[in-house]
């Protein structure tokens, strides 16, 4: 494992990301419980409140508090700037995020406005905050590389996004007809996965991946040009989509110029991975190629719907297995690296170099397994999800169980740092 361009002293205690790592499990729960509540296949329409507040459940409650809880530990540590009130700030993130992450699904199963005008507001501080002190951070690091960029642009995709979603909660509440709804929402989508997902997870993979996995580093021309032109692509479809050209060519041109990109980024993963030092099989490599296929899969997908504008589901197909393939399983096999590391670091800069236990004592490797089976079973199921209601429910369990499984495992980490810091501190 290479450390040795980490600013570890930085490091912030390690409440601040387990936190939002800790609450994460909960909302996959929430999610399933969602989808199964209803008798309609809650796929056979885009606006359909479960679908809405499920989906909402895996993004904001789930995806967002790993990607900000993440962010508390990358900035100081690989980037070499802490967030301004490092504390404060991660606390009124924290509370504001996690209301609002329930208050906004449980606005659109209930079907009331008054939950989705608490739930805005409180999204709205929760990530004007992260955005403002991550930009912050981020202007006064002396790092200039790769990885910065790609952050200071996932930023700047979340902070558009953001405004658009803001505008579309307050229209579903209020009952307000905003104009060009449809492709405000299509915009939303591509900023906040294409935009704030993707860009994150293409920025802490040029760190994590060797650091991690053993492997070489990306090429130098990779890592300098994806990050800014995934981000000129999704500006590109932006203007396209709410700028509706005469021809329907440029809005192909700029879709598919994302999807080849986000493929590009897939196959540069998927070689250095191949050539990595160490062979033997690892649950969260797995986890890794198991996304990074998906999003080769979904941008193929995506490029043969451009050619022939074929829509039908299969656009909800490509956001499924972006969503769920790739964004879900890479997040699976990070926190499965970073929660191990963390508690091991945390434990042996105490000073102590004797009883510290290994990362791979701290989350058994089989429980790792087990849950990349059930997590491939899950996607699996998401696959026919659009199509069949009986996947749907088989969708809905995966997610239930992943959620049971992780929460299990952040659980033992944290049980295996606490007994191992009372005994050292015995000692």
């Amino acid at each position: 494992m290479k450390t040795v361009s980490l600013n570890t002293e930085q490091a912030p205690p390690i409440s601040v990301p387990l936190r939002f790592f800790a609450v994460a499990p909960l909302f996959l729960v929430l999610a399933a419980l969602i989808l199964l509540s209803g008798t309609d296949n809650p796929f056979s329409d885009p606006h359909m409140p479960a679908l809405l507040a499920a989906t909402h459940c895996i993004t904001l409650g789930f995806m967002a508090n790993i990607m900000v809880g993440a962010m508390q530990q990358i900035l100081p540590v690989v980037i070499g700037s802490s967030m301004p009130a490092s504390r404060l700030t991660a606390w009124l993130i924290f509370l504001a995020l996690v209301s609002g992450a329930l208050l906004l699904p449980a606005g659109f199963v209930l079907g009331l406005p008054s939950l989705l005008n608490l739930a805005w507001p409180l999204l709205l501080l929760a990530f004007l905050t992260f955005i403002g002190a991550s930009l912050i951070s981020l202007a006064r690091s002396s790092a200039r590389n790769a990885t910065r960029t790609a952050l200071q642009l996932s930023v700047c995709a979340l902070a558009v996004g953001l405004t658009l979603g803001a505008l579309l909660a307050h229209g579903y509440a209020t009952g307000t007809v905003l104009p060009n709804v449809g492709k405000l929402a299509s915009a939303h989508v591509s900023l906040m996965l294409g935009g704030w997902v993707l860009l994150l997870i293409v920025g802490v993979s040029y760190q994590v991946v060797p650091m991690f996995q053993l492997t070489p580093n990306y090429p130098k021309w990779l890592t300098v040009t994806l990050a800014p032109a995934i981000f000129v692509s999704l500006l590109l479809n932006e203007l396209f989509l709410l700028f509706q050209p005469e021809t329907h060519w440029p809005v192909v041109a700029a879709q598919g110029m994302f999807w080849v990109l986000a493929g590009c980024f897939a196959v540069a993963t998927l070689s250095v991975q191949s050539r990595r030092r160490r062979r033997v099989a690892d649950a969260t490599l797995s986890f890794f190629r198991l996304g990074m296929v998906a999003l080769l899969c979904s941008a193929l997908l995506a490029m043969a719907t451009l050619l022939m504008q074929v829509v039908d589901r299969l656009e909800m197909l490509i956001v499924v297995i972006f969503l769920l393939g790739f964004a879900m399983s890479v997040m699976h096999g990070m926190l499965y690296k970073i929660i191990p590391f963390l508690v091991w670091f945390h434990l042996f800069r105490g000073g102590v170099k004797v009883g510290i236990p290994n990362m791979k004592e701290i989350i058994p490797e089989r429980w790792m397994w087990r849950h990349w089976w059930l997590h491939l079973g899950t996607l699996l199921a998401a696959l026919f999800a659009p199509w069949w209601m009986t996947a749907v429910w088989l969708l809905a369990l995966g997610l239930l169980l992943q959620g049971i499984v992780l929460g299990y495992a952040l659980f033992t980490a944290v049980k295996v740092y606490r007994r191992t810091l009372v005994r050292l501190e015995q000692a």
